[in-house]
């Protein structure tokens, strides 16, 4: 594992997994990579709408 990074386990329903797993194939990638830009897209919108003046 790279330094600076940390490996996190979650539990899924099958259903879900399995999704993630075959989007991943048809993808071309792994499912690490699907994760990381699916959770760096949710970080950036929630900090967006955190940094927005009430």
């Amino acid at each position: 594992m790279p330094k600076g990074e940390r490996r996190v386990q979650v539990e899924l329903p099958a259903e879900l997994a399995e999704w993630l797993q075959g989007f991943a194939e048809i993808s071309h990638r792994t499912v690490t990579d699907v994760v990381r830009g699916l959770v760096e897209e949710e970080r950036r919108r929630v900090e967006a709408n955190w940094s927005r003046p009430s």
